[in-house]
Formats: structure tokens, sequence, C-alpha cells
């Protein structure tokens, strides 16, 4: 990744999502990163699997409130965070103190205009220096690993395969050496909290996890967790992680329910209602076998239960690269050139990506149909890496769907989201508790410091050129 990226506003299709933008900051800064005390910590990791915690709304904690205020406005006065969170002016300066003294907001003196008469209003922001998180996505094929600031912003990244032939504790065990080394590359921020996000299975009651795709049988989480070795580690399934970091990052809080569509590798769809991510007890959802038929070729693509017409079956990238690879329009099965190859003209490429925009947009209006939300964001390389097929998946959206119109938005993140959306598990409980988050990481780093473990040196060439 080239580059910190940031959210901007999500679109309304047909027009596709610009990929994240730099946003400078007002002083710059190294983007290092390290972990808590410099070192691997010796206990147990910490385990949340939890649903991610609400960051806005009633009886979320004062201090907790505050940041989020903090974050959405860029850079505020204290009187105007009394008027975002509805606290008093006392309750702000309090907890405006506590977050400034952890490490987590910061005064920024010096964007006072010059000749101001009396005492001067000081402006706040989220400090981007001292704190950070870490981020893991596994995907079916490839990893994101990432580093990411307390802001949102994603300040580097780089892809891995993702591998196939281990159990999956000694899988991520291995993924976590690799974070490891991209991350520990000089001195700057200390991490708060990883975020592991995970496609597969993981339990109802959140303590098992397993990837059938992978070959992974289910095994206990917590054992898996301790054996990536890594501290603060929160594991959220994939689709809940993609609209956590759509509300979490917002630049308003959503009201009312929002569906997210998510559709790569992998297809699935969540429910946030004001901004928190709605987990049932029993887990996510599937959307996987939804039949969704058509006469093309993606259509006729067997599915492993058995069946043709399955959603994630006909339009998952793996489906559309072979298809394109069966018909000689691309020399490998590799999505990346079928895109390739239909921007650049080939008018068969464009047709299997049109097909398959036709399936989700048929897809996405049986799950609409059935939650009645009150708007809908697509997100994940299937709707935004074919920018021309937004359209097909609109039209589809509208044939197919029995209720009156709605428009689709594109997700804010674009070919960034798999790493925002590691990074910003990592980030939700911050907000949630910051104060509480930063005492932790305190007390981790006393232990780190009683038992010292260096960190390997980093020696892969294709992390360092990712950089």
């Amino acid at each position: 990744m080239p580059g910190p990226t940031t959210p901007g506003p999500p679109a309304d299709l047909p027009s596709a999502p610009a990929d994240p933008t730099a946003r400078p900051s007002a002083r710059p800064r190294p983007h290092h990163v390290r972990h808590v005390g410099g070192h691997r910590p010796a206990h147990r990791a910490v385990v949340r699997a939890a649903a991610p915690e609400p960051v806005t709304g009633a009886g979320v904690p004062a201090a907790a409130a505050v940041l989020g205020a903090v974050r959405r406005a860029g850079v505020v006065f204290r009187d105007e965070l009394v008027t975002a969170t509805g606290l008093s002016h006392a309750t702000v300066n309090r907890q405006v103190v506590a977050l400034v003294a952890a490490g987590v907001v910061r005064e920024r003196p010096d964007l006072v205009p010059t000749g101001t008469v009396g005492r001067p209003r000081i402006p706040l922001e989220i400090d981007t220096d001292r704190f950070g998180v870490l981020g893991l996505h596994v995907g079916l094929h490839r990893t994101t690993l990432a580093v990411g600031d307390l802001r949102g912003t994603v300040v580097s990244a780089t892809d891995v395969p993702t591998p196939r032939d281990a159990e999956p504790g000694t899988a991520l065990a291995g993924l976590a050496a690799r974070l490891r080394r991209f991350a520990s590359r000089g001195p700057g921020r200390t991490v708060l909290q990883v975020g592991l996000v995970v496609g597969g299975q993981v339990s109802g009651e959140r303590d098992r996890f397993g990837h059938p795709r992978l070959g992974w049988d289910p095994a206990p989480l917590a054992d898996i967790v301790d054996r990536v070795g890594l501290p603060g580690v929160v594991v959220v399934p994939q689709i809940e992680a993609m609209a956590g970091a759509e509300s979490l990052l917002s630049p308003h809080v959503d009201e009312g329910t929002t569906l997210h569509v998510y559709a790569r590798e992998a297809v699935g769809a969540v429910l946030t209602v004001d901004g928190r991510v709605h987990a049932p007890a029993g887990g996510p959802g599937t959307v996987s076998h939804l039949p969704v038929g058509g006469d093309g070729v993606l259509g006729r693509e067997r599915c492993h239960c058995g069946r043709t017409g399955c959603l994630e079956a006909a339009a998952g990238d793996s489906a559309v690269a072979r298809a394109a690879h069966a018909a000689g329009i691309v020399d490998a099965p590799v999505i990346e050139k079928v895109v390739g190859a239909a921007e650049g003209g080939d008018r068969r490429a464009h047709d299997l990506l049109a097909e398959r925009a036709a399936l989700l947009g048929r897809g996405v209006a049986l799950v609409r149909d059935v939650l009645n939300p009150d708007r809908v964001v697509l997100a994940g390389q299937a709707f935004t890496a074919y920018r021309a097929g937004l359209a097909h998946v609109s039209r589809s959206f509208a044939e197919a769907s029995a209720l009156p119109p709605i428009s689709l938005q594109a997700g804010t993140f674009g070919s960034a989201l798999q790493a925002v959306a590691a990074c910003t598990a990592g980030l939700r409980p911050i907000y949630a508790d910051p104060l509480g988050t930063t005492r932790r990481a305190a007390a981790v780093a006393a232990d780190a410091r009683a038992a010292p473990r260096p960190f390997p040196t980093p020696t892969t060439p294709r992390e360092a050129n990712h950089r």
C-alpha cells in the first residue's frame, strides 16, 4: 500500500467509490509501530470474540463518547464536544483531561489563531503518535497485514499468502510472526490492540473457530489466539468487521438500520442498528447459498453443497477467474487479470464481470426484501474493483427487489477494506473504553519488561517492499 489511507464519504451507485485518500497530518511524524514494552508478552493473550462494543448512543461511557466525538470532528474545541455529546461542560473537561493524560487525545495550541484576545480556546485532536493497532485479515487465498493509528488511518499494509497446509493455530502463529516483523521496523507507537478478522466459522458462543474451505477443523479460539502470541487480540468474524469499520469510521453517527453486504471471494451480509453491528447469539448468518440462478456460465458453477446457482459459488473471485481462464480470456485464473482485461477493452471479460454484477445485485435484493433496512452499503472488491460493473449491480437489484426503490451506497474504503477492517477490529475496544484499554496496556508493558522476549528481525523482502 503506497501510504496512509483514511475514509471518505459513501457514494450512491452506480458511481464507483474512490480509493481512500491520504490525509496528511498537521505535523509529519514517523509511521513505525512497536509493541507494548517493545517485547512480546510472556503471558496468555487477552481474547475478545464478542460482538463489537457500541461507541455511540445511550449507555456509552463519557470518555468513549468524548473520544468518538473528537475522532468524528478531526480538530475540535471543548465547547463543541459539549454540543456533540450532550454532556455537561464539567464532565467533558474531566474526560478531556483524562484522555490527554492517557495519551489518546492531545491539545494543539499551535492551531490557536494569532492575536486571540483573552484566554485562548485550545483545540483537540486524536493523538496519532503514541498508540496504534495492528490488524490481521485472514482471507481464503491471501492474508492482509496492517498497521494503523488511533484515528483509523491505515499507515501501512501488505498481502501475504494464506497458509493452507496447517491447522489454524500453527497457521495463525506463522501469520502473527510475519505481522510482528512487518510492524517492528523502528521505534514508534505502542500497540494497544490487535484485530484478527477471520472468515470461516466462529461458533455461536464465540469460543471455537474453523475454516472448512481452508481445511481448518474447529478448534478452541482461546488456544488458537494463545499461540498467536500477540497482546490484546480481538477476534471478529469477517462480515461483522467490514460493517464495524463503516460504522466506527463514518464521519457521522448512523441512525436506523443499515444492511452491509460484502463480496470478494466470500459473500456475507450483516445488519447494523444505530451504528452497532447486530451479532446474533448463534453467530453471523450466511447468504452464501442464496439461490440467484443465472443462465450464464457463472450460474452453472457448482457449489460445495452440490447445487448450482448459489450466490457465493457463482459470484466469488475464484469462479469468475476460472471461467475467464477456461474461455481463454486470461492466461491464468487470477481475478486481477480479468478486471485488467475488461478495463483494457476486452468485451468478453466485461460481459463476464457484468454477469457477476447482476448475480450480486439479485442476491442483495433478496436480503434487502427480507430485512427492509433504511439503507444498503456494498463493500468488497467484487463490487468495487470494476467500476463499470456497479451499474449492472444497481440494475439487477432494482429489477429483482419487490420493495420501493432505494439507493445503494458503495462502501467507503475500496481496495483498502481488508486492512481497514482488521485495524478497526482492534480500534473498537479502544473507542468503547479508552481509559480502561490504556490501563491494561500499562499492565502488559510492565509484564513485558519483567520477562523480555525480543521480536524476530524482519527478513522477508516482499514485506519490506510494501512499507
